[in-house]
C-alpha cells in the first residue's frame, strides 16, 4: 500500500499536479453561486520586494500577504515598505473557479479588483 501512495505522488509530480495544491474555491467570487472546477482562471501577480528576508516571509505564507501585494506601489516592498529591489520578487498565484463563463470573464477583466472575494 505504501508503494501505491508513493507511485501516485510521483505521477502527480510528473504531471505537474502537486498533491498539496490549494483547492479551488467552492463559491464563485462574482455571482456568489456554487463554483464549478471546470470553469477556472489562475490569478497571478508578481511584485518586487526589498530583500531575501521579505521574500522568505512571503514564500512561507503567501495567502497572508495578499492585501500587501494588492496595495503594493511601484518601487516599494509590500512587506517592509522599504524601497524594493527588482532582483527579489515574489509571485502570488491562486486558481479560481467560477459558476459560469460570464463570471469568469468579469473576473478576468479586473482580477485585482475581484481576487479579495475568493473564498473557499
Amino acid at each position: 500500500m505504501k508503494h501505491i501512495f508513493t507511485l501516485i505522488a510521483a505521477l502527480s509530480l510528473l504531471a505537474g499536479v502537486s498533491p498539496a495544491a490549494e483547492p479551488l474555491n467552492t463559491v464563485c467570487p462574482i455571482s456568489g453561486k456554487p463554483a464549478s472546477p471546470a470553469i477556472t482562471s489562475t490569478y497571478t501577480k508578481t511584485v518586487a520586494v526589498c530583500c531575501n528576508k521579505c521574500q522568505a516571509k512571503f514564500n512561507a505564507a503567501p495567502k497572508g500577504y495578499l492585501s500587501n501585494i494588492l496595495a503594493a506601489t511601484n518601487g516599494q516592498c509590500p512587506l517592509s515598505k522599504k524601497k524594493s529591489d527588482p532582483s527579489f520578487t515574489v509571485t502570488y498565484t491562486r486558481p479560481v473557479a467560477f459558476a459560469d463563463a460570464a463570471s469568469k470573464a468579469t473576473f478576468d477583466a479586473a482580477p485585482d479588483k475581484h481576487i479579495k472575494e475568493v473564498r473557499q
